[in-house]
């Protein structure tokens, strides 16, 4: 008797957490950062490939897409450790973020590299055993945690706000070596002031798959039912990727 009490009293409160999911999610503060080809403005819409994934996963929940605050990527990563429920994305997943968040994904691989151009006078350089010059990367982002997992040291790592101060500091060669994320990376090469510019690849630092991070705020049954959604959709998901030219 005991024992059926109990699995009642589970199945009660599994169909309460179903009828509530969906207030849940809409109580979320959804947040990302321009950020392309994975999200980014595009005639004031925001697009990208976490952006249509976040679509099919959301419309599998039968939950109406959310108003997505678009911050730099500071700011929104400080606000996903306060008290309010959140989600960040895209996330990489590292050893020093894994107990700040809860995680669903993965949504994409993705690597850092680090970088000079053809001028700097560096033609080699290992950061695993190297530390000799300063790196400048971005702040709370992989291309800072890639150098710290690698031992570079705090003093040697010069953090800026945003990729594109990162990239603007690497046109004028106001320093030699660059961190650099491949997705930011593959998309600037494009451009037209960077077209013809000598970049030189000296390593690859991390291997990495980015996630949607949610707040320890949330309850993990919102995380759970994501998690279950994302991987339901997975063949769209494989499809998005493959038409922005990125990998699972």
């Amino acid at each position: 008797m005991k024992y059926l009490l109990r699995v009642a009293l589970l199945c009660w409160s599994c169909l309460a957490q179903a009828d509530e999911l969906p207030d849940m999610l809409t109580q979320l503060t959804v947040m990302t950062e321009d950020y392309p080809p994975l999200n980014y403005l595009e005639n004031g819409e925001l697009t990208g490939a976490s952006a249509e994934i976040l679509h099919l996963v959301y419309t599998k929940l039968g939950v109406p897409f959310p108003d997505i605050e678009v911050l730099p990527w500071s700011r929104a990563y400080h606000l996903l450790q306060t008290d309010r429920p959140g989600m960040l994305f895209t996330m990489s997943r590292t050893s020093a973020r894994e107990n700040l968040f809860q995680w669903a994904g993965p949504t994409h691989a993705s690597r850092t590299f680090l970088v000079t151009y053809g001028d700097s006078g560096i033609d080699r350089y290992d950061p695993a055993t190297e530390h000799d010059l300063p790196v400048v990367a971005v702040k709370s982002d992989v291309t800072q945690y890639a150098m710290q997992e690698l031992g570079y040291p705090e003093t040697k790592i010069e953090l800026v706000d945003s990729n594109t101060t990162l990239f603007h500091m690497l046109l004028n060669k106001r320093e030699q070596l660059f961190s650099v994320a491949d997705s930011p990376f593959g998309v600037i090469r494009k451009t037209e002031d960077f077209r013809d510019f000598p970049f030189v690849v000296l390593a690859t630092t991390r291997n990495s798959q980015g996630y949607f991070a949610f707040s320890q705020a949330v309850d993990p049954a919102v995380v759970r039912a994501f998690q279950q959604a994302l991987d339901s959709v997975r063949d769209e998901q494989l499809a998005i990727l493959s038409k922005y030219g990125l990998n699972y």
